[in-house]
């Protein structure tokens, strides 16, 4: 195996690369809570697991597809080995990892059922900016939820998970510093045209693109009428 195979995956169909090796993680992890007895610990990695494993079935481009296999692993053990209690910068770590993270793959499965621009299709300024504020948005909206998650948590079940109001918006501006980030990355993928699949050898190494050449010139305008646009 030579170093790129190692790196870039497709090991083999069944495990293709590291990525699938950190999905197995939250799997067996689950197997070993069940036979343990913790059935709490079971379901939730088992969850997260299965999460991962649809990402594996869309084949999200590799650096997507870590992100969010990497967001499921942190959620997922730091719940069951109790992380947030015991880690205490963790807790910035996972609400600043997991809006940047997740939101641009949230958007790329939008795109790939034609809610939101692809990032394969040809793109302007404009849709820069509409990238961005919506992957933006994303972000701001997955730790909102979570915040809320929390505070119904705490009110409802007894649970102490919102220590203080000081504690909440600390959480939401790690929130939204990394959904700026997550943002801004899903821009610079668009503008290098990387795509939105998982790149194949011998199958996709090129994607497609139905984009014809639009009207204007100038550093935001990008000529994609070559017909062919490199996949992640």
């Amino acid at each position: 195996m030579d170093a790129r195979r190692l790196i870039l995956g497709d090991w083999t169909p069944i495990v293709r690369d590291g990525i699938d090796l950190l999905r197995a993680s939250l799997l067996l992890g689950a197997a070993g809570f069940a036979i343990a007895g913790d059935l709490g610990g079971a379901v939730l990695l088992g969850g997260f697991g299965a999460a991962t494993l649809l990402a594996r079935v869309i084949n999200l481009p590799r650096p997507y597809d870590l992100g969010f296999v990497l967001a499921m692993v942190l959620q997922g053990w730091g719940e069951a080995l109790a992380a947030y209690d015991r880690i205490p910068w963790f807790d910035n770590a996972v609400h600043f990892l997991l809006p940047c993270l997740l939101a641009p793959v949230i958007y790329i499965a939008l795109a790939r059922i034609e809610v939101l621009l692809d990032p394969k299709d040809e793109t302007y300024t404009r849709h820069y900016v509409g990238i961005f504020v919506i992957t933006f948005s994303i972000g701001a909206m997955i730790g909102s939820v979570w915040e809320l998650a929390e505070w119904a948590g705490d009110s409802w079940l007894g649970t102490d998970l919102q220590l203080s109001n000081a504690d909440t918006v600390g959480d939401l501006l790690f929130d939204i510093v990394g959904s700026l980030v997550g943002a801004g990355l899903l821009v610079v993928w668009t503008r290098f045209s990387w795509g939105s699949v998982r790149r194949i050898p011998g199958e996709n190494r090129y994607e497609a693109t139905e984009a014809t050449t639009g009207p204007g010139t100038g550093p935001g305008v990008r000529d994609r009428t070559a017909g062919q646009r490199k996949g992640g």
